[in-house]
């Protein structure tokens, strides 16, 4: 995939969306441990299209390369992007500071609308935002293994599990893992360990 046409993906990430998509993503409701193996060829492309938008924002921070978009769904337009900045606020990981920035541009309305796309699985406290947010489709690259693998503290609580158990207020239509894992593992197997060991981000 020639990634070159950054202009185009920052607009528009996903070019067709439409009722065959959605259709699609509706057969996850029952079933939300969907793997980026199985997809068709076609909707694995445009995640991934969607997810190169995280990496990029992810190289921002070479330390934590936790990168975030919230794009419109179905039209696939860019609505928020964001990097990890715990630098600044322990709560600003890289979904947390893409909710705000979604927010500050948007306001809090139209989440049903959207997708979240990050470059790790994101850990219970992003997965809570999200959740609070009831942003409906949420899809990561890296998990937490492969994070824990590069130094960075993490909790060892999956991002289902933890929808598993607001069950009563979120009901996911899509949770999808592993869309362009071979870019985002790369980016946290050669991060610039900057941070005192045992730092969480």
């Amino acid at each position: 995939m020639n990634y070159s046409r950054r202009h185009f993906l920052s607009g528009l990430c996903i070019a067709s969306m439409s009722a065959p998509l959605a259709a699609t993503n509706r057969g996850y409701l029952a079933t939300t441990s969907s793997s980026n193996q199985a997809l068709p060829d076609t909707e694995r492309s445009l995640h991934e299209r969607c997810m190169q938008l995280a990496v990029e924002q992810a190289m921002k921070n070479p330390t934590h390369p936790f990168g975030a978009v919230i794009v419109e769904h179905p039209s696939g337009k860019v609505l928020a992007q964001a990097v990890n900045n715990t630098v600044n606020n322990p709560m600003f990981h890289g979904e947390v500071a893409c909710i705000n920035d979604y927010v500050a541009k948007h306001g809090n309305q139209g989440w049903n609308q959207t997708t979240l796309y990050t470059t790790a699985e994101p850990c219970p406290m992003c997965m809570s935002a999200i959740i609070l947010a009831r942003i409906p489709r949420v899809i990561w690259g890296s998990s937490i293994q492969t994070v824990l693998a590069s130094g960075i503290a993490q909790s060892t609580l999956s991002a289902r599990e933890v929808a598993a158990a607001a069950s009563s207020l979120y009901r996911p239509e899509l949770l999808l893992d592993s869309v362009l894992a071979h870019r985002t593992d790369q980016l946290f197997a050669n991060r610039l360990a900057k941070q005192p060991p045992g730092k969480s981000t």
